[in-house]
């Protein structure tokens, strides 16, 4: 763990970016201010009012207390866009447990990677979604973890052995008020987010009450969030961004959040329209297919959107123009940041050349500055690594101290891994990633994961996974396999199926192969991936 020095929790405090609550804190204040508000609105489950909310959290605390979950228990949460999952997160919180949170679209590998690290005591996941069997796939891999204890489902159609419905749950509490006793302290852990990292092996970014409240108090005072502002949220709740920009930052402002359960353009329209929208967070691909819509013309100048915050990749610039012209009363800005901490944007006064031609500059409390090769900092303008300090700033990976030592530097500052420049007003352009990931949809890969699971496959020799571009997407996989003699005829439908056996999930899977002779390499035997990128590059024609 690496803690926030003390003068610097001291500052954060007294600017208000720390105000040592917790998201129940706010909560509560919402309640007691607007009971009968909506809280949440989901197009599976319907809407909750803020009193509803917190009733079905409290039965849920009591619940989970009386099964045993307590203090610094890790719970993992892979749930859609459900009201399910704000809810299970809250009632963790009133207990000190911490919420252990991934991607519903995770397989066999991520689940049992988190497993892996976290040792959870529980999980909650969906019965079945988009035709996919949870509750057996879990089952598969929780005899290798026997801390798994306590396993929740939603919405199943009858009772799996050793499982127990996420309402039955609700239901079996006593209607007793948690106990106050039960509650952490505001820089406790409370959350552990999972990313990809460039290893492929999974990284947990623990993060307390304070940090991820940061991310909301430094934000929604620059475009002058409050209680009044509707909140639409289509982004994944299982990445930090739809989770920090969605439910965390509705109950800190007490206000009401439409959650999509899965993307539709045309529905998203219709439903920022007719709700009233004031903010919402999308990924490249949900920008462009909103903005190419067929629905756009009847619901685009309906949109009173003030803000359209676009990022977890590369953000075409012409993306940014379109937007600009087809929503003139929205600002759409690139966010940038990471599951470790945030990061940058820009404002609704700056000038339309940086709003389409930069990423921003920081947020409150965020300071940014620019390493050279050599670890020293560079002039304005000068390319390097961009490194970031700020009361959002992370507290060190689960059970990763290793990796821990690769990213913090004295006094607090963490290296983001991502190359750019600032310029002398302070605002900055991304230009690259120190480690090679790739972010397919928003969704950040990592190569060498995807190479360990598809080598496995003994028709493969060698494999180096690289990215190509993609106009939607971002960028795709595109795998380079020098084959077997057994694998001269492999496919790019072959390499799909050795992928689902491997239990990658489905957006990790490559979409374009090539097989070749040999791969660029070191004299120490180690490929060299911006050599084979850019040959692969040289040659890719893009099937859009």
């Amino acid at each position: 763990m690496r803690l926030h020095n003390s003068d610097m929790a001291q500052q954060y405090q007294a600017k208000g970016y720390w105000a040592d609550r917790l998201l129940i804190d706010f909560l509560e204040a919402a309640v007691s201010r607007t009971p009968d508000k909506l809280a949440i609105v989901d197009d599976r489950f319907g809407p909750v009012t803020y009193r509803a909310l917190q009733e079905r959290v409290w039965r849920l605390a009591m619940a989970l207390h009386q099964r045993g979950i307590g203090a610094g228990d890790r719970f993992i949460l892979a749930l859609p866009n459900w009201q399910q999952a704000p809810t299970i997160m809250l009632a963790l919180s009133y207990l000190g447990a911490i919420g252990v949170h991934m991607p519903v679209l995770g397989r066999e590998h991520e689940f049992e990677g988190v497993l892996r690290v976290t040792g959870a005591r529980g999980i909650i996941v969906p019965a079945r979604y988009h035709g996919y069997d949870y509750v057996a796939m879990i089952d598969s891999i929780a005899l290798g973890h026997e801390v798994l204890e306590l396993k929740v489902a939603v919405a199943p159609e009858s009772s799996p052995p050793g499982w127990i419905d996420f309402e039955a749950l609700v239901e079996e509490a006593d209607t007793a008020i948690p106990d106050r006793a039960w509650r952490p302290g505001a820089d406790d852990i409370t959350s552990v987010l999972f990313t990809s990292g460039s290893s492929g092996d999974p990284k947990g970014a623990v993060h307390s009450a304070n940090t991820l409240n940061a991310f909301n108090a430094t934000v929604a005072p620059i475009y002058g969030f409050g209680p009044d502002s509707v909140i639409f949220m289509a982004a994944s709740l299982g990445f930090s961004g739809g989770l920090i920009h969605g439910p965390r930052l509705a109950i800190y402002l007490g206000a009401t959040l439409i959650l999509q359960e899965s993307w539709n353009a045309e529905q998203a329209l219709q439903t920022m329209a007719e709700e009233g929208a004031a903010f919402t967070l999308f990924t490249p691909t949900l920008l462009h297919d909103l903005l190419e819509s067929e629905a756009f013309p009847e619901y685009g100048p309906r949109l009173v959107l003030q803000l359209i915050l676009c990022g977890g990749a590369n953000v075409p610039r012409h993306l940014l123009r379109l937007a600009r012209e087809r929503l003139p009363n929205t600002l759409t800005s690139v966010i940038w940041g990471m599951t470790e901490g945030i990061g940058t944007a820009c404002r609704i006064q700056d000038s339309p050349e940086y709003i389409t031609g930069t990423d921003g500059k920081p947020f409150l409390g965020t300071e940014l500055d620019i390493l050279g090769p050599a670890g020293e900092r560079l002039t304005p303008g000068v390319e390097g690594e961009l490194i970031m300090r700020g009361p959002q700033r992370f507290l060190g990976y689960f059970g990763r101290p290793e990796l821990d030592d690769e990213v913090f530097l004295p006094d607090g500052w963490l290296r983001t891994g991502d190359l750019g420049t600032i310029d002398s007003a302070g605002y900055v352009k991304i230009s690259g990633r120190r480690k090679e990931i790739i972010i397919r949809g928003g969704a950040n890969i990592s190569p060498a994961e995807v190479e360990t699971a598809l080598s496995s496959d003994p028709r493969i020799r060698q494999i180096s996974i690289v990215s190509v571009p993609n106009r939607r997407l971002g960028e795709q996989l595109y795998a380079c396999i020098v084959p077997d003699q057994t694998g001269l005829d492999l496919t790019l439908d072959d390499l799909k199926q050795i992928a689902e056996q491997a239990g990658l999930a489905k957006y990790k899977w490559p979409e374009h192969i090539q097989i070749v002779e040999s791969l660029p390499m070191t004299p120490g035997g180690k490929v060299v991936r911006r050599v084979l990128q850019e040959q692969v590059h040289a040659v890719f024609v893009s099937d859009e």
